[in-house]
């Protein structure tokens, strides 16, 4: 009977290790992910949204964006520093100093309440990437300022995996999809909405891998700036 309760302990000490697996508790070296199981991509389920790939192309048409770096974090190079709180202009605490951050965009996860500031060349990452700090917790980017474009790269340390995503407006949800994200510089995925502001934005990862957000770019393009609504229907 001893062996059997010790045995249980055991399991469930591997559970709770596996649920607080962290970029601030462990490298990239000592975690595993579940790379052997697929996840099925999600398929966009309106026409209302543009999805994109490829940086060029998403700037060419969504020229004029307000871009975040997140380069003037308080995290010394080759670092790992987390703190409680979203990453937003109001943010105050060891990872920004206030208003440091652009206006208009906040960076929140959806279980937790610990975010995460990686510098480079920590674990493998190119620039600054900020995220969740626990790999299981999923990423929402809400949006104050009006917002019918947005960029990023998508940085997995623990190795490129499944995101699936959806975008939300004032009339709700208006597309899911997938991408895969990557070491190193990440991977690169966009969004467009021309119908109406985009208010938010989520960010599953089903093997729990860690998503992580570099280089983001965000707000009205130029050419809807700059046109009457009249004419938007000329404008792409």
């Amino acid at each position: 009977m001893k062996i059997l309760v010790f045995v249980f302990v055991l399991v469930l000490t591997g559970v709770v290790v596996a649920e607080e697996a962290s970029y601030t508790s462990m490298d990239r070296w000592a975690y595993q992910s579940s790379g052997t199981i697929e996840y099925a991509p999600l398929i966009p389920e309106t026409d209302a949204i543009n999805t994109y790939t490829d940086l060029a192309t998403f700037e060419a048409a969504n020229p004029g964006l307000t871009h975040e770096d997140y380069s003037s974090t308080l995290v010394p190079a080759s670092s790992v520093l987390s703190d409680a709180g979203s990453l937003d202009y109001n943010t105050n605490n060891l990872l920004f100093a206030l208003h440091t951050i652009v206006d208009g965009i906040s960076l929140w996860e959806q279980s937790g309440n610990d975010m995460v500031v990686l510098t480079p060349p920590f674990a493998g990452v190119t620039s600054v990437s900020v995220g969740p700090n626990s790999f299981g917790d999923n990423a929402v980017y809400n949006f104050t300022l009006p917002t019918m474009a947005f960029g990023c790269f998508i940085v997995m340390p623990n190795g490129g995996a499944l995101v699936n995503i959806e975008v939300f407006g004032a009339s709700g949800s208006l597309g899911t999809t997938s991408t895969t994200g990557a070491t190193g510089d990440g991977a690169f995925w966009g969004v467009s909405c021309y119908d109406e502001n985009i208010t938010k934005i989520e960010f599953n990862c089903p093997g729990g891998d860690g998503e992580l957000f570099a280089n983001v770019q965000f707000g009205l393009p130029t050419a809807l700036q700059r046109s009457t609504w009249g004419e938007l229907k000329t404008c792409f």
